[in-house]
Formats: C-alpha cells, sequence, structure tokens
C-alpha cells in the first residue's frame, strides 16, 4: 500500500535535504513520516527531475 505525502511535506523534505548537514535522520524526525516514505519520495524526486545532472557534467572531465 502506497502512502501518500502531502504537499506541504514534500516542500519541507525537499529544503531540508537541500539544506548542508541536514541528515535523513533529522528529516525523519523533524517532517514525522517513516524513513522509507521519505527515501521512496526522494529517489522518486530523483528519477523524475535528474538530480544528479550536475555531478556527471562535473566528474566527467
Amino acid at each position: 500500500m502506497e502512502i501518500e505525502v502531502s504537499e506541504e511535506a514534500k516542500r519541507e523534505i525537499l529544503k531540508l535535504i537541500s539544506t548542508p548537514g541536514v541528515e535523513i535522520e533529522e528529516i525523519v524526525k523533524k517532517v514525522k513520516l517513516d524513513y522509507d516514505i521519505i527515501m521512496n519520495f526522494l529517489s522518486d524526486e530523483f528519477l523524475k527531475h535528474n538530480l544528479d545532472y550536475g555531478r556527471r557534467i562535473c566528474c566527467r572531465y
């Protein structure tokens, strides 16, 4: 069963994950969602938006 993440929680997760020094465990406590739910959301966003694009260009040369 897939648990839906609210838009507010999605914004908060993305804001926290983009903040330097914030660990996934801290996001779990602040957003009060299960670790697996947050990781599934982040992996979906990674695949949808190719968030690794800048790193691939940087490390290619």
